[in-house]
């Protein structure tokens, strides 16, 4: 999942400002044109050498855009691309005002530039798109579509090791019935974005069912899962989840650990993490649990 660090709402977010900075490319490739074919006055903001900084898809990829899609593969040639477009339109531009022909070279690089930002950021508006229907509606984590989905991706590049690490909750139903769902799915929320927050850049996290989620490390033995659940249960237990009205609430969690087996379907290398996670419950809670194989 590419978009795995953003919340549902940040991705959302940022599917909108990117269509809408789209929109202002689209306007300002036409109002491009229109000077050049009618010999109208450039714009002199298309004339400055931060001319790519100047128009608002190139404020946005300088400043939001950056922020939330800086680590996409294909950012940093999207923004390569879209100076190069400026500083190419600025050429045709200057030649324009002097009434000479546009060389077609000088306009074949600006229209490959163009062609190039236009379909890179096309990929990323649909990519996440895709992410937000791939994502469960209440706490932004991948949904089981998309957790199926991965992992069966993972299981192609074996023999690089993946860790599953099934991780519930302890007494979540408690919460639920001292203070009300809502107030639970509330704390979820938090939950979740805690989780999604520690992410590795090529991890992902999946909400497997109610307060059930499935942390898939990448390139990860069952030494290092291990190490990065320790990390996310101690982090759960040391912090403490505000909801509005109610005083501060702490929670642990269980975790069961089992590498993606490739040779077998993924939905038994995921149920031997669960039968590892009621391993860690029965134990005591609190707590990381390995599968192991039966006898």
């Amino acid at each position: 999942m590419p978009f795995a660090k953003l919340s549902r709402e940040q991705t959302r977010t940022t599917l909108n400002e990117l269509r809408q900075s789209l929109f202002q490319h689209e306007l300002w490739c036409e109002n491009l044109n229109r000077t050049i074919i009618c010999d109208q006055v450039p714009d002199e903001r298309d004339l400055q050498e931060d001319a790519n900084h100047r128009w608002p898809l190139g404020q946005w990829l300088h400043g939001a855009g950056a922020s939330r899609l800086g680590s996409h593969q294909s950012f940093s040639q999207i923004l390569l691309a879209h100076e190069l477009m400026h500083r190419r339109a600025a050429i045709m531009l200057r030649t324009a005002s002097e009434h000479r022909s546009i060389p077609l070279d000088d306009y074949e690089l600006f229209l490959s530039a163009l062609k190039q930002v236009r379909a890179q950021l096309v990929t990323i508006k649909h990519e996440l798109e895709d992410a937000l229907r791939n994502r469960d509606p209440l706490t932004g984590a991948g949904n089981h579509i998309a957790m199926l989905t991965a992992l069966s991706e993972r299981q192609a590049l074996a023999p690089r090791p993946t860790c599953l690490a099934m991780m519930d909750l302890d007494h979540f139903r408690e919460v639920n019935d001292t203070y009300g769902h809502t107030l639970g799915d509330e704390f979820l929320v938090q939950y979740a974005e805690f989780v999604m927050s520690h992410l590795r850049p090529h991890d992902e996290f999946f909400r497997f069912g109610g307060e059930k989620f499935l942390y898939c490390a990448a390139d990860a033995d069952l030494e290092k899962g291990r190490a990065i659940a320790e990390q996310l249960r101690k982090g759960l237990s040391d912090r403490e989840f505000f909801v509005e009205g109610y005083l501060p609430l702490t929670v642990t969690a269980s975790f069961g650990l089992a590498l993606l087996d490739p040779s077998v379907p993924v939905e038994q290398s995921i149920e031997r993490a669960d039968q590892a996670l009621h391993a860690a419950k029965a134990a005591g809670r609190d707590r990381i649990a390995n599968w192991q194989a039966p006898n």
